[in-house]
């Protein structure tokens, strides 16, 4: 069984997730829920969009090392932090909500802006680029959950959503579905990032059912995406996880894959300033990667 306990950033950075700051902006979506938007640094626009129970904070680690050269827009996705949810959702629904970011980001810069993703984050962002949004190029970095979902694990997960029971909704999430040992959900269970995953774990069940029928869902829309996208997956993830970067990028009409050596699922906590280096290279030249036929691996 492999060990995630570095791979989701249990150390004292984390923390920050538990802080709350004023947005920017607050935007709405094209079905009115209001999406609360972070601006900082300067340069061209690379909007980031996080994955499945974080908020913007997460990127924490990585936006500092991106906003010596870009500027940087972050957002809390639909149903936690500061942006609103509706009684039902929709995976359309959360395409509109990046679309808006993004469209707006791009209105304000002039042109087309950059994209980064991660995990469910990812598949979001080239939705939302698919979609028609005004998207220069995408780097989807460790894209959705990445293996077969165990027989029943998401009506666990939706059975504890609707009692109230989040605590152990993130803990069949993270045991049965990406899993990890007991152990190292222990570990995160104590630390300070718990609360906001469990605040955020409302969503953990929806998220998951579009996650697991987005290749085949949007298969058709991915293969006509006009815009260069570049997969970067940890080489370290199971060879399941990495294989839904070898999918997705197969998918895509210009598009690459790119591991980094010594990774897994969060390099954006632990690696920060290696995966700017690699997304600030790909966003310089985004004809620069190619289709290739394996995986390139950076050391």
């Amino acid at each position: 069984m492999k060990h995630y306990a570095l791979n989701i950033g249990l150390d004292a950075k984390v923390a920050r997730m538990t802080e709350t700051s004023t947005p920017t902006r607050t935007l709405k979506s094209a079905d009115g829920t209001p999406l609360a938007v972070w601006v900082s640094g300067a340069g061209p626009t690379v909007v980031l969009v996080h994955g499945t129970t974080s908020d913007h904070t997460t990127y924490d680690e990585l936006r500092p090392h991106l906003a010596q050269h870009r500027t940087v827009v972050t957002y809390d996705r639909r149903g936690r932090g500061a942006s609103g949810d509706r009684d039902t959702y929709d995976f359309e629904r959360e395409l509109e909500d990046a679309a808006a970011v993004i469209d707006d980001a791009a209105e304000r810069q002039g042109s087309p802006v950059d994209v980064f993703g991660h995990s469910f984050g990812a598949f979001v962002a080239l939705g939302a680029a698919a979609y028609g949004s005004k998207v220069r190029a995408v780097v989807a970095y460790s894209p959705g959950f990445g293996a077969e979902y165990p027989d029943g694990a998401l009506g666990r997960i939706e059975a504890a959503t609707a009692s109230d029971d989040l605590d152990t909704a993130l803990q069949v999430m993270f045991a049965e579905i990406i899993g990890m040992p007991a152990d190292e959900i222990e570990m995160m269970r104590q630390s300070p990032v718990w609360p906001v995953r469990v605040a955020a774990a409302g969503t953990v069940a929806r998220e998951c059912r579009a996650d697991e029928g987005f290749l085949r869902n949007y298969a058709q829309r991915l293969s006509e995406l006009a815009v260069p996208v570049l997969v970067v997956d940890g080489a370290t993830n199971t060879a399941p996880k990495r294989q839904i970067s070898t999918d997705l990028s197969a998918a895509l009409p210009i598009s690459r894959v790119l591991e980094m050596a010594g990774q897994g699922h969060v390099a954006h906590h632990i690696a920060a300033s290696g995966l700017s280096d690699i997304s600030l290279q790909f966003f310089g030249d985004p004809g620069s990667v190619p289709r290739g036929p394996a995986p390139v691996r950076q050391s």
